[in-house]
């Protein structure tokens, strides 16, 4: 059975530092963001997909009755929330699309890579016992393999 690659692609450290300069401005971009601590993101009161539309509705309601409002409340501060919420959700929406492809891109070329390198073992394995040059190599890779017991290698991949 032959096997297909389904990530065959060269991305260079140039490359990378340019994708990386890229989001450093992004962020730069976005001086506002913050960072919540553990405790904060445990206990304050999160907004869900559904509160978007409620966070709407009552800020149209503020709009429409703001003699109803205690006197200190800010509508204009409400809808400043309301705004930034609405155009980083779709900035998220377009951030986790890359953050899933690069994901599964690294899931899919790590299965080939370790599916190549355990290729490789097998055959430097079978190799050292007739080439003794091969096997300093050989107890080096399996050095990774030490204290795991005797497994066998799934060729399926």
């Amino acid at each position: 059975m032959s096997k297909t690659n389904k990530v065959s692609a060269v991305f260079t450290d140039a490359e990378k530092e340019a994708v990386i300069a890229k989001i450093t401005q992004a962020k730069a971009a976005l001086p506002f963001l913050i960072s919540l601590t553990i405790d904060e993101r445990r206990t304050l009161r999160k907004m869900g997909s559904k509160s978007v539309d409620y966070v709407r509705q009552c800020l149209e309601g503020a709009k429409a009755f703001p003699n109803e409002l205690k006197k200190s409340f800010d509508v204009a501060e409400m809808e400043k929330d309301y705004n930034l919420i609405n155009n980083l959700l779709g900035l998220q929406i377009a951030c986790q699309e890359l953050s899933d492809l690069i994901n599964d891109t690294l899931m899919a070329g790590g299965i080939e890579a370790m599916a190549a390198a355990d290729d490789v073992y097998a055959t430097l394995k079978i190799s050292a016992k007739r080439d003794g040059s091969v096997k300093s190599i050989v107890d080096k890779i399996a050095e990774r393999f030490k204290g795991q017991g005797k497994t066998t290698i799934n060729k399926s991949v």
